[in-house]
């Protein structure tokens, strides 16, 4: 194989030396090397820094690594990369350019090689590309693209991993670009073997083998129904043996060891006699070319798991909350509040045996100092219909006394409420079937979780609120943080769960979970979801990075739940894998999603970027003051993007979890809410959203005004006593930072700096009015006629008006002067103002000028940042 070359030359190149193409592309081919090209112009900012990143650099996050800066010349940014024989950049690779601190830019929209939400380089190119799949024993599937194929038996070679060469036979064509290669004798094929034509050398892919494989026999361990046995199954189709630990306990020594038999379709079992609920358990693999461990794992399919680290542990089928009693929200019904579980109960005044636990998420008559309810209480009152619960499978968390002796005395660490363990969001699921065992209350058994989440989902369900978990079937919690865990997947079949290169994980999170290609992965991801609906009661998912999974497995997915089921997920962040991101029929993004998504163009307009902010007027969107995003948010209301196929295309939102708060955005001062808020505008925003056609999603805590202010801007990185790397990335990510996060339950009800209690109150306004008969003209899945909506839009993009469905009428001006709006020929009847800056009432209305509004033509002055709501009665 050829050594790898890597160059960066400084360029100089002048600005004729670019096509109009070229510039909207983002690059220029300068002979064998690329010119990375990045014209503020075409991207409208005038950045102080600018970064590439892409598939070629496993979309690194790094915006230090002065390999990847871009050098600004005049009004173009360029960094010429030298690329003989495509040895660093590929055609076909992703790449996006970010700026500053960080932010990340879509491609502009006059970019001809924009797909997936990315530029992509030499997107008319194909090179050299050479893939061999093991069949079985004495065959390969054969890809060729970029070079001629030959049917000459000795013009290819197929070695062990020995380096033994293994006779090729014959050599039979299929399309222009696949060959059945087939060899005089047997091989192993669980074993590494090597490929190679035209002096180009391939690892042997086990795909044409893996497709092939499929069993609807259950995994993990299950208790038959008269009791009297235990089965116990794994899959892994490498493995040349499995065996079987029993433990008494969490930590004892095993009390039996049994050797599993391999089925026709690679699914290792034993039956054991008895019941053996209670029973802990744990697998050895023995794997060939594999020897970077050799301790023992646990179940992937395990119903209960003594944390990441410990022993799976057997279990009866969880009998699931009763359904709601009204069924499940229809997707144009739903208005969401995400909310992580930590984060809702932290400073809930509970008992500390179920602090940070389930059952003080829904523990009732809790008040702060005010009086005011709050908790499970403040929840139901506040009116939406689902609850969207960030991560609860079990996810991987460092052992208490692992992290406690890293950082107990770290004051940083003390600061954020980190020092004495390790605090998650859980976006690094370990065990897709088990309830984290950390939410579990203190002093309880492992498995006690499941039953203490099912009753959570039966107190929502009593109060018909809908429950939703966020999953995590793109990467796993091995090979987190950049480190090697042997957790279940990385030891039953690295390459069969993951996509791999060379057996290495790729993907910009330490790995990718492989759907496409192999049925059992596939399997896992809808068996997953079919298990917390059937012993738990849940009614969607939220689908972590959803466009790293196959279209295909979400198409089958949909249809395996049901249309009753909510599901949505994020489209962006696609595979590290060219031949996926090649695939038509795995890569998706918005205009071709299988599910719902977050339909981030109306975000954008309704409250500006997700990244860092640095100018007030251009990074909180229109009511924010960029003036040039009210066609937008005209688009945004309406499902008017291109990618709006139906209404139920996407889900509008504001802020999100791992998106900078919404109060923080609109801050005051310093980009902190605590110490103030631009609230006039922040209600715009949320006026907006909730206006909008089709399905919405809150971010718990920002109806009032939930800041992150306590975190600092800078990221730091910790070192653990065994070496391992830790960043913590500030305000802007605060995954990993527990008092940030926290919802400030004394805030509710306070007037003091900022008036928690009066955003509350109109947000609470917003959410009924939505739900309320009179908000069914929001609730819509699938396009109106044009004429649904009417336009008010005056030459100052500063104001915008509409009149939705002739029943409300909504002016808002978000200049910081007075502004006049002429309504013409306003339908007959009384229109009563509903929602102005203070207050929002749909039922008793609210007082102020323009109180009632009859038919006819009207001339409307609002205040600076002023905003009206009439309904027609």
């Amino acid at each position: 194989m050829r050594m790898l070359l890597f160059f960066l030359l400084p360029i100089f190149l002048t600005a004729q030396n670019f096509t109009t193409s070229d510039i909207s592309n983002g690059y220029a081919l300068d002979g064998d090397d690329v010119v990375f090209l990045f014209s503020e112009n075409v991207y409208d900012v005038q950045p102080e820094k600018v970064v590439v990143t892409g598939s070629f650099r496993g979309w690194s996050q790094d915006m230090d690594d002065m390999k990847w800066q871009l050098n600004k010349e005049e009004d173009y940014w360029t960094l010429k990369v030298k690329n003989v024989n495509f040895e660093q950049l590929k055609p076909q690779d992703g790449f996006k350019y970010r700026i500053n601190n960080g932010q990340w830019l879509d491609p502009p929209r006059s970019a001809t090689n924009a797909k997936g939400g990315n530029l992509i380089l030499m997107n008319h190119i194909e090179a050299p590309y050479l893939k061999a799949e093991i069949i079985d024993n004495r065959t390969l599937w054969v890809t060729v693209r970029g070079m001629d194929k030959s049917f000459v038996p000795s013009d290819y070679e197929l070695k062990d991993w020995k380096g033994k060469e293994i006779k090729i036979d014959a050599v039979l064509p299929n399309t222009e670009e696949t060959l059945l290669v087939h060899t005089s004798e047997s091989f192993d094929k669980k074993r590494v073997h090597y490929f190679s034509f035209d002096d180009v050398e391939v690892t042997c892919s086990f795909d044409g083998w893996y497709r092939m494989l499929y069993s609807d026999k259950h995994l993990g361990a299950n208790v038959s129904e008269d009791k009297k046995t235990t089965d116990f199954r794994v899959f892994s189709p490498r493995a040349t043996s499995v065996k079987l630990f029993l433990y008494k306990d969490g930590g004892g020594e095993a009390y039996d060891v049994q050797e599993m038999q391999e089925d026709e379709s690679s699914v290792w079992e034993y039956k054991a006699k008895g019941d053996l609920a209670g029973i802990y358990y744990d697998f050895k693999v023995e794997m060939p070319d594999f020897e970077e461990y050799d301790g023992h794992v646990s179940d992937p399919y395990a119903r209960v798991q003594d944390g990441s680290f410990g022993r799976s542990r057997v279990t009866y089928a969880t009998k699931a909350a009763t359904p709601l009693k009204n069924g499940i929200p229809a997707m144009e019904d739903v208005v969401a509040y995400e909310v992580h579980l930590i984060d809702f109960t932290d400073q809930l005044p509970v008992d500390d045996q179920i602090k940070g636990k389930m059952p003080a998420m829904i523990k009732t008559g809790l008040k702060n100092t005010r009086n005011e309810a709050i908790g499970f209480d403040y929840l139901l009152d506040l009116g939406v219909n689902v609850l969207h619960l960030m991560p609860m499978q079990e996810f991987f968390n460092y052992p208490e006394e692992v992290w406690k002796a890293s950082f107990q005395d770290d004051e940083y660490m003390k600061k954020y409420g980190i020092a004495e363990e390790n605090y998650q969001w859980g976006y690094r699921t370990t065990h897709a079937f088990a309830v984290e065992s950390t939410f579990r209350s203190k002093g309880e058994e492992p498995g006690k979780e499941r039953e203490e989440f099912r009753d959570l989902v039966q107190a929502f369900h009593e109060k018909d609120i809908a429950v939703i978990i966020d999953i995590v079937p793109n990467h796993t919690g091995e090979d987190m943080d950049g480190g090697s865990n042997y957790l279940n997947f990385n030891v039953f079949g690295k390459d069969y769960y993951y996509r791999t290169k060379n057996f290495k994980h790729i993907g910009a999170f330490g790995n990718e979970v492989k759907t496409e290609n192999r049925p059992m992965v596939q399997r896992w991801l809808i068996d997953q979801c079919k298990h917390w609906i059937e012993e738990f009661g849940v009614d969607g998912f939220r689908i972590d990075l959803a466009g790293q999974i196959d279209r295909q497995t979400l198409i089958a997915l949909r249809k395996a739940l049901g249309d009753d089921i909510i599901i949505y997920g994020e489209p962006w962040i696609g595979s590290n894998d060219p031949d996926f991101e090649a695939n038509p029929s795995w890569d998706w993004y918005k205009h071709n999603a299988p599910i719902t998504f977050f339909q981030d163009d109306s975000r954008t307009a309704f409250k500006g970027t997700t990244n860092t902010p640095v100018n007030k007027q251009y990074d909180r969107g229109w009511p924010g003051g960029n003036y040039a995003f009210r066609g937008d948010v005209m688009k945004a209301l309406s499902g008017g993007f291109p990618d709006d196929t139906t209404l139920l295309s996407g889900i509008n939102y504001l802020d999100i979890h791992d998106n900078w708060a919404l109060a923080d955005q609109f801050a005051l001062h310093d980009w902190d809410g605590r110490k103030g808020v631009d609230e006039n505008r922040y209600k715009m925003a949320a006026l907006l959203l909730h206006t909008s056609l089709g399905p919405i999603v809150l971010h718990g805590g920002s109806e009032f005004m939930r800041s992150k202010g306590l975190a600092e801007l800078r990221e730091v990185v910790k070192v653990m006593n065994d070496g391992q790397e830790l960043a913590f990335h500030g305000k802007g990510d605060t995954y990993n930072m527990r008092l940030p996060n926290n919802f400030i339950w004394e805030n509710v009800g306070s007037t003091e700096i900022c008036d928690y209690k009066g955003m509350h109150d109109y947000w609470q306004g917003l959410i009924k009015f939505r739900l309320s008969e009179e908000g069914a003209i929001f609730r819509l899945a699938e396009h109106p006629h044009y004429s649904y909506f009417h336009w008010i839009a005056p030459r100052d993009e500063k104001a915008l008006g509409y009149i939705i469905a002739d029943r409300v009428l909504v002016l808002l001006n978000s200049a910081e002067y007075d502004f006049t709006f002429y309504i013409h020929e306003l339908s007959e009847g009384n229109w009563k103002l509903i929602g102005n800056n203070e207050a929002f009432d749909h039922v008793k209305g609210v007082s102020g000028d323009y109180s009632i509004l009859k038919g006819g033509d009207h001339a409307i002055n609002l205040p600076p940042e002023g905003m009206r709501v009439w309904v027609k009665q």
